[in-house]
């Protein structure tokens, strides 16, 4: 069966009205249009799941779930409209490095997550998500940290200019290999400037992980500082509870509700742990 990536009209115009370093990082790769970009694209994700048989790419006035949109947020849906998979694309020019594929992710997960809390399983979808990266800057090892947290929550993940993900890592002497909730911690404290890791403590005499408020401040008077946090804490959590870890939110529940994704947060562990 033939299926159709969907985007918006709104994400159709950002790539219509790139900087021309933009298109010029496309020229490498041989895309000359943001029509061929898209297709391209189209092509990495049937690349990354020869089942998905990616065939057509239309951009729409209105594409969400649940009332929930965003620009960079797509569907993959089957010839009779039926929705198999998300589709989340990191902008091409993106300025804010921490929040490469939380920011894109979080907004709209958040606001899906209360319509599947009746779902038996843990995870936090209930479709595969698929993760295209068009971002043209170079990749850090923030970023690669990122991307490592996504695959752990098991999202798809093709970046159109084909970088290596591990070798952006071992290049920072961090070990992208991740098979516990031990290998996350230090990956996270590795990248970190005062050797700590901000958003969760692991127990491991214990066998306990308590997530941190430390970025999180009231809890409502924060700008992006929350769709970093839930991308680690919902992979040391899916971490955790494969090795038989218990969860601890005392910290976090001390913060006001009102935060959308927060609340998400809370409110899933309440329901797995």
């Amino acid at each position: 069966m033939n299926h159709t990536l969907v985007f918006s009209t709104e994400f159709e115009a950002k790539l219509a009205s790139v900087s021309n370093s933009t298109k010029a990082a496309w020229n490498g790769i041989g895309i000359t249009s943001y029509n061929d970009l898209i297709h391209f694209s189209a092509q990495k994700l049937n690349d990354e799941n020869d089942k998905l048989n990616i065939t057509n790419v239309i951009f729409e006035s209105n594409v969400g779930i649940y009332d929930q949109t965003n620009t960079y947020f797509g569907l993959i849906k089957n010839e009779i409209g039926t929705i198999l998979a998300y589709v989340f694309a990191i902008p091409p020019k993106y300025a804010t490095r921490s929040g490469v594929l939380a920011q894109q992710v979080f907004p709209v997960m958040s606001g899906i997550m209360p319509y599947i809390s009746n779902s038996k399983d843990f995870h936090i979808t209930n479709k595969p998500i698929y993760i295209i990266n068009l971002n043209e800057e170079t990749l850090t090892a923030a970023v690669a940290i990122n991307i490592v947290s996504g695959k752990i929550l098991g999202f798809r993940y093709t970046d159109i200019y084909d970088r290596d993900i591990d070798q952006i890592l071992i290049s920072e002497g961090i070990s992208p290999k991740v098979n516990s909730i031990s290998d996350y911690n230090n990956m996270i404290i590795m990248n970190s400037r005062t050797n700590t890791n901000e958003f969760f403590n692991v127990d491991y005499n214990n066998r306990i992980v308590s997530f941190q408020k430390t970025r999180l401040k009231d809890g409502i008077h924060v700008n992006n500082e929350p769709y970093w946090f839930v991308l680690k804490a919902y992979a040391a959590l899916y971490l955790a509870k494969k090795a038989g870890y218990s969860l601890d939110i005392t910290q976090i529940n001390t913060l006001n509700r009102g935060n959308k994704t927060l609340d998400a947060f809370r409110d899933y562990v309440d329901k797995v742990k």
